[in-house]
């Protein structure tokens, strides 16, 4: 069973994932070299293009519409345009982007969309059948979570040896987290590998770190300092909150090519790297506090951000149902508070490590 249900439902995720929008943005070009050089299949056959991780779709389709407007330079064939995310996730809300982008002229005759539950770390669509395969801001999320504590956080931060003092996890939270985000990329690489015909392109880009920045820092701090808030006002038991851990790996450009390099790995001659970096993305919500210094729109912003892909996690480690939010109420208005009171404490860079990737 995967360790995240996925994104917060009922539009919320749609509502505040405008930064995940912005890191979609900045790799348009590499959408658009893609597109340009992928393989098309015989005229009769479709072009098929897969999203993983869509989530509830906003972002996908605004992605996809983008892709199927570049494969129309090139071709009148039909396109198959595929979404896929957990089983778990709110595919009404997917179907209603969708409806939506038709009514508003996105896809035009002889494109169709269709939608595939299931993890990413399992295969989804049959063998050598998909042309193009994106995946934006998903990677991170691990197919399992270590069986390691991190009694003093909520999520796991990697040691940096160019930045001495700063707080990092346990050694054998950094081998047990390493491991498994190895295998799960591993597992990830493998499934696309069968399911890519030779030459078809597959773009990664996913939240990292680099030798300088540590994605978790500042974003994850808030949610740590507001839970041990609750600890000690006796609004959360000490053992929920060392039960909470985001299941989450930021890996580096250097990991994320990793597998395609090592000797004995299964897919070190399944792809060939045509380019690969880590971007620093600008976040809005943080550009427009530092243009208009508007408190309480940035602290609102950010808490909405953070709720929408951190919920799922709090609320199935506290045990607690949509219909029994009181501590996750008091949870996130208390994350709320801290950024109201100390805003620039909690600013947090965010790093894209992408690849485009061709399928041999």
């Amino acid at each position: 069973m995967p360790a995240t249900t996925g994104m917060k439902g009922a539009g919320d995720y749609d509502q505040h994932s405008g930064a995940q929008h912005s890191g979609i943005q900045a790799l348009q070009d590499r959408v658009d070299d893609a597109v340009a050089k992928l393989p098309l299949p015989a005229p009769a056959q479709p072009v098929t293009a897969l999203d993983l991780g869509s989530s509830e779709g906003r972002n996908a389709v605004r992605l996809m519409a983008a892709i199927v407007t570049g494969l129309r330079r090139r071709t009148d064939q039909p396109l198959q345009t595929i979404y896929s995310d957990l089983a778990s996730i709110n595919f009404n809300q997917l179907f209603a982007n969708l409806e939506e982008a038709r009514r508003a002229g996105l896809f035009a005759a002889g494109v169709y969309p269709g939608a595939v539950g299931g993890s990413f770390y399992g295969p989804l669509l049959p063998p050598g059948t998909v042309h193009l395969a994106t995946c934006f801001n998903s990677i991170l999320w691990l197919d399992r979570l270590p069986a390691v504590p991190l009694p003093d956080g909520v999520a796991y931060r990697r040691p940096l040896p160019t930045r001495t003092g700063l707080a990092v996890s346990p050694p054998e939270a950094t081998a047990a987290f390493t491991r498994q985000a190895e295998q799960d990329l591993v597992q990830f690489l493998e499934c696309r590998a069968r399911e890519l015909v030779p030459g078809a392109k597959l773009l990664l880009a996913s939240p990292g770190d680099t030798d300088q920045i540590r994605l978790c820092d500042g974003l994850f701090d808030v949610l740590n300092n507001a839970c041990l808030d609750l600890v000690a006002a006796g609004r959360l038991e000490r053992k929920g909150y060392e039960r909470l851990t985001m299941p989450c790996y930021h890996r580096t450009v250097a990991e994320l090519l990793a597998p395609l390099e090592g000797e004995d790995s299964p897919v070190r001659d399944a792809f060939t790297v045509d380019r690969a970096e880590a971007l620093e993305i600008p976040i809005p919500f943080l550009v427009e506090f530092r243009r208009g210094g508007d408190v309480a729109a940035y602290a609102g912003a950010y808490t909405g951000f953070l709720r929408a892909f951190s919920e799922p996690v709090v609320r199935a480690t506290l045990n607690q149902t949509e219909g029994e939010l009181e501590t996750v109420e008091c949870l996130y208005e208390r994350i709320r508070a801290r950024l109201l009171a100390e805003p620039e404490r909690y600013s947090w860079r965010y790093t894209l490590v992408a690849a485009l990737l061709t399928r041999r």
